[in-house]
């Protein structure tokens, strides 16, 4: 899933303090636009795959202590949203690899 931000950022392309916009992959930055010149900088493919896999990988292995967490600093809220949650993982998972894949 791509998700975009607008932040003020330097733009090495027109000497400026402008807004751009930042497309992140799960937690990963994907690339970043100038808005005012569109000068736009990207990660190479194979990096943001590698990267990608690994966070993955970490996002994974930590759920079952994060689920824990959520559940005792709010048990009646967590068992609430977690159907919804659940469900939506592979949805939300499968749309972040179609972002790092189909770069």
């Amino acid at each position: 899933m791509n998700e975009e931000v607008t932040a003020e950022l330097h733009c090495s392309h027109c000497d400026h303090e402008t807004i751009h916009t930042l497309v992140y992959a799960g937690r990963l930055l994907v690339s970043t636009t100038c808005q005012t010149c569109n000068s736009q900088v990207k990660h190479e493919a194979i990096d943001l795959r590698l990267h990608y896999l690994k966070d993955l990988e970490h996002r994974i292995s930590t759920k079952p202590r994060r689920l824990w967490r959520g559940f005792w600093s709010a048990p009646f809220s967590q068992m609430v949203s977690f159907p919804k949650k659940f469900m939506s993982q592979p949805k939300k998972i499968w749309k972040e690899i179609k972002a790092i894949l189909g770069r």
